[in-house]
C-alpha cells in the first residue's frame, strides 16, 4: 500500500489533466486501452494463481490446437472426412438409444381405438426392463435409487393417494402443504438450519441446484449490490451449476481438486473468491470420486 501510495505521489496529475483537457478524445481512447489492457492482466493474474502456470499454459495450448483443428476441419478434405465421422457417430448413438424390437409395436401417434386396460398394462410391463439390466439387485451404477421391497410398496402407496393432488393450491390439500414443509424442516434441522431458513421441494437435483445459485444471486444483487454475480465451484462439481451459471448469466470459476485426494485445493478456492462472489460451492460428497470437499 505504501509503495502505491509513493508510486502516485511521484505522477505529474497537472501534465495528465492538461493534456485531457487539450486532447480529450484520445485522452478517452488511452483510458479505455488502458483499462482492457489492465482488466485482463488481472484476469490473466487471477487464473495463474488459481490454476498454476503450467495449468495455464496447457490451457493455452489446447485453445491454439483447437484453432488449428477447427481450421484444418475447413479445408475441403478434411472436412467432409470429419463430417462423416461426425454423423457416423450420432447415428451410432441413435441406434444404440432406438432399438427395434421385433413384434413390439411403436406408438408415435394416438391410436385410432382405444385400448383396454390390459393391453396398456402389457406395453408397459415389456418396456420396464427392456435393457435387461438387474438394477434391483445393484447391477447398475448411480441409475436407480432402489431401498428394497418393501419400501418401494410404501412408496407406491403413498404416490396412489396424492397423484392427483396439486401443491399450489394448499387451501384445497392442506395436508399436503403440512407434508411438504414438516419434509423442508427435517431436512433443515439436519443443517442446523434456524428458525428464519426455509426451503421448497423441487423436482431432483438439477433443480434443487439451480434454485440454490438463483436464490444466492438474488440475495447478492439486493443485499451487496452485486451486478456481475459469480459463483466458485470445484470442477467435480454437479453439472447443473454450470448450467445455472448459463441460464441467469452469471460468472463461473472452476477449481481444481487435489490429484491424490480429488478434494477441491482450498487455498485455489480462496484465491478464486473476489467481491462479486455470491455462492462457494463444496460437494459432500462428489458424483465422481464419492470424497467430500474439506470446506468446513
Amino acid at each position: 500500500m505504501t509503495n502505491a501510495m509513493s508510486t502516485l505521489a511521484r505522477v505529474d496529475w497537472q501534465r495528465i489533466t492538461a493534456y485531457t483537457i487539450n486532447n480529450p478524445r484520445q485522452a478517452f481512447i488511452n483510458a479505455a486501452v488502458a483499462y482492457f489492457v489492465l482488466r485482463q492482466v488481472a484476469k490473466g493474474v487471477k487464473t495463474v494463481t488459481i490454476y498454476g502456470l503450467q495449468h495455464v499454459l496447457s490451457a493455452l495450448w489446447r485453445t491454439v490446437a483447437g484453432g488449428l483443428i477447427r481450421h484444418v476441419r475447413r479445408t475441403p478434405g478434411a472436412g467432409a472426412v470429419v463430417q462423416r465421422n461426425i454423423a457416423k457417430a450420432i447415428k451410432d448413438i441413435e441406434n444404440s438409444m432406438n432399438i427395434d424390437i421385433p413384434g413390439e409395436t411403436k406408438f408415435v401417434s394416438i391410436p385410432e381405438h382405444p385400448m383396454s386396460d390390459e393391453e396398456i398394462l402389457a406395453v408397459l410391463e415389456r418396456r420396464q426392463n427392456e435393457a435387461g439390466v438387474d438394477w434391483k439387485n445393484g447391477r447398475a451404477s448411480g441409475a436407480v435409487y432402489h431401498g428394497g421391497e418393501e419400501l418401494a410398496r410404501l412408496t407406491n402407496q403413498a404416490y396412489a393417494m396424492f397423484n392427483l393432488s396439486n401443491p399450489l393450491h394448499p387451501g384445497v390439500f392442506p395436508g399436503l402443504r403440512r407434508l411438504e414443509a414438516e419434509v423442508v424442516r427435517m431436512v433443515l434441522n439436519l443443517y442446523n438450519g434456524s428458525s428464519e431458513c426455509c426451503g421448497t421441494t423441487t423436482s431432483g437435483g438439477t433443480e434443487s441446484i439451480i434454485m440454490a445459485v438463483r436464490a444466492h444471486v438474488v440475495w447478492g444483487r439486493k443485499t451487496r449490490g452485486i451486478e456481475r454475480p459469480n459463483i466458485v465451484v470445484p470442477i467435480t462439481a454437479h453439472a447443473a451449476f454450470d448450467k445455472a451459471a448459463e441460464y441467469f448469466d452469471i460468472g463461473i470459476t472452476h477449481v481444481p481438486v487435489d490429484q491424490k485426494t480429488q478434494r477441491v485445493e482450498v487455498k485455489a478456492l480462496e484465491r478464486a473468491i473476489d467481491s462479486d462472489t455470491v455462492l462457494i460451492v463444496g460437494s459432500s460428497a462428489t458424483y465422481p470420486h464419492g470424497v467430500a470437499d474439506d470446506l468446513v
